[in-house]
């Protein structure tokens, strides 16, 4: 409950290939979440909600702006978000919040926006307008591949291309489940 004259402490968490079904709060009988259902618990939980594209960075640009991926016209990874867009920093850091960043983004900036040659442009590891920056995480993913290695799993293979169709890695084998033409 918020007191008159205060604002409420908003905590967003967004988490990349989760899917909302691998809570136990939101009813898995196998997966225990604690400290997210505790989270849940005392806070919203939107148990209704879809991503609005995939994979992840056109997603984020459609949570971040509030348009339909036609609309923002971020459509894979690498896409630049064009400057003319609003988004939910920018808008928080204008209501007097001061919207701070614990991990990434991935957000391509505007290149219209930036010198030539800015460094900028070689990367979609940029942050979103508007965040003030507490704790980036640009190799987010090297926690989890260290413990995989800790434990006997070799995830090095081709990791740059997991999302590329088989057929386009030399070298890659598929089960055949899965073809394209």
């Amino acid at each position: 409950m918020v007191r008159k004259g205060r604002r409420p402490n908003v905590l967003l968490i967004t988490c990349d290939q989760w899917r909302g079904d691998c809570l136990s709060a939101a009813g898995n009988k196998v997966v225990r979440t604690p400290n997210a259902d505790a989270l849940a618990a005392e806070g919203v939980l939107f148990r209704q909600h879809f991503g609005g594209a995939a994979p992840c960075s056109p997603a984020r640009a459609c949570l971040y702006t509030g348009l339909y991926q036609m609309n923002n016209r971020v459509c894979r990874n690498g896409t630049p978000l064009d400057a003319r867009h609003g988004n939910i920093a920018l808008s928080a850091r204008s209501l007097g919040y001061d919207p701070t960043l614990f991990g990434y983004t991935d957000v391509s900036p505007d290149p219209r926006t930036l010198a030539p040659g800015d460094p900028r442009l070689k990367t979609y590891e940029g942050v979103l307008p508007g965040f003030t920056v507490r704790q980036l995480l640009p190799e987010h993913q090297n926690p989890w591949l260290s413990w995989l290695k800790a434990r006997g799993i070799d995830s090095s293979a081709g990791f740059p291309d997991i999302h590329r169709p088989a057929d386009e890695i030399v070298g890659a084998t598929t089960d055949g489940a899965v073809t394209t033409s």
